[in-house]
């Protein structure tokens, strides 16, 4: 049982209520959770060079029924949420988290909230100069398990690539983004 094992971990212990002190409950552990601020504050340093103003270009294969395309854009990323996120920055302004270090489980986030969704992790983190999330996502109304591969290729460049896995457990290309900072 998940509350079990956040006691028997040294996550949570009991100590008193917020709304009622005189209320024993179940709080996070002062020892386990003093230093999960600084680590996410670290970790999101790996991803700070993102926040600024990109073009892209989107490259999709030919498919059975589809033409090979190349959309192209501009996209905005910002640190926002006291720097505990990555949001994309909407034309308007609004902002939409997208990318987080989770200290407790110590792994990156990737949050789709529009026309997609789904919570994608990556366990592993940055690998050199590479990040690979995945999880379980709604695509436009298709449920799929998705991989995408991020390549960090210079303060002023990076790329994505997306891919479904199989039936059978293999990955299939789905497309390609390349991201170049704007001067």
């Amino acid at each position: 049982m998940l509350i079990d094992e956040l006691f028997a971990r040294g996550v949570m212990t009991m100590g008193a209520s917020r709304s009622d002190p005189a209320r024993q409950v179940g709080v996070f552990h002062p020892d386990y959770v003093s230093a999960l601020p600084a680590l996410r504050a670290a970790e999101m340093e790996k991803f700070r060079w993102l926040a600024g103003e990109w073009n892209y270009e989107n490259e999709v294969p030919a498919g059975r029924r589809s033409p090979a395309y190349t959309d192209v854009g501009c996209s905005k990323f910002s640190l926002c949420d006291k720097n505990n996120w990555i949001c994309s920055v909407a034309p308007d302004g609004r902002q939409s988290p997208q990318i987080t270090f989770d200290p407790f489980s110590r792994q990156w986030i990737y949050l789709l909230i529009e026309g997609s969704y789904g919570i994608l992790r990556s366990a592993d983190g940055w690998i050199a100069d590479t990040v690979v999330f995945s999880g379980l996502m709604t695509m436009v109304g298709i449920n799929c398990e998705w991989r995408m591969t991020w390549t960090k290729k210079g303060s002023d460049q990076f790329s994505f690539v997306n891919e479904e896995a199989t039936r059978d457990g293999t990955w299939n290309y789905i497309d390609q983004w390349r991201f170049q900072r704007k001067p």
